[in-house]
């Protein structure tokens, strides 16, 4: 992990949203995205449920609970994914979900790499936290976005940390 991403997993744990939360959705972070491993390692040592996500198809995303980082294999786009398995398939909402991003905005507004899983899953769950770790050069003043996409309440970066109010 770099240490920026360090830095932005020691910020998101120490917000009560996160320490509050007995299930947590995220990303396996790979690329230009914050590296999550850390996160989920902590989550696991400390009793919450985890669940990743895996496509299961060209327009559906679903999360699976894990019990390990080393539980995946590699899915769709080369991202290692859960083993799919119905029976540990997350069919609620969660408390929290980590979102990953390409850029963000600091009014919540998140562009993702274009193929729109995350705004279709957001949008079934739309009662769940929900938090874009990024690293300061993916946060700009305003990206563009449309009618499908799903804000975020908070952004994490190695430098600050954004509550949007975008639910009031």
């Amino acid at each position: 992990m770099t240490e920026a991403s360090l830095k932005i997993a020691e910020r998101l744990m120490d917000e009560p949203v996160w320490q509050k939360a007995s299930e947590v959705f995220i990303y396996f972070g790979v690329k230009s995205e914050v590296r999550t491993e850390e996160l989920i390692r902590t989550a696991l040592k400390s009793g919450k449920t985890v669940f990743l996500p895996r496509v299961i198809s060209p327009e559906e995303m679903v999360f699976i609970k894990t019990d390990s980082v080393r539980q995946t294999e590699k899915g769709a786009f080369g991202i290692p994914e859960p083993v799919y398995d119905k029976e540990r398939t997350a069919d609620h909402a969660p408390d929290l979900v980590i979102v990953p991003c390409v850029a963000v905005d600091r009014g919540g507004n998140r562009a993702g790499h274009g193929k729109g899983y995350y705004d279709r899953y957001l949008s079934k769950v739309k009662e769940a936290f929900r938090i874009c770790p990024a690293y300061d050069c993916q946060l700009f003043d305003l990206i563009e976005t449309d009618d499908n996409d799903i804000g975020m309440d908070m952004i994490i970066t190695e430098s600050r940390i954004i509550r949007t109010g975008i639910r009031k």
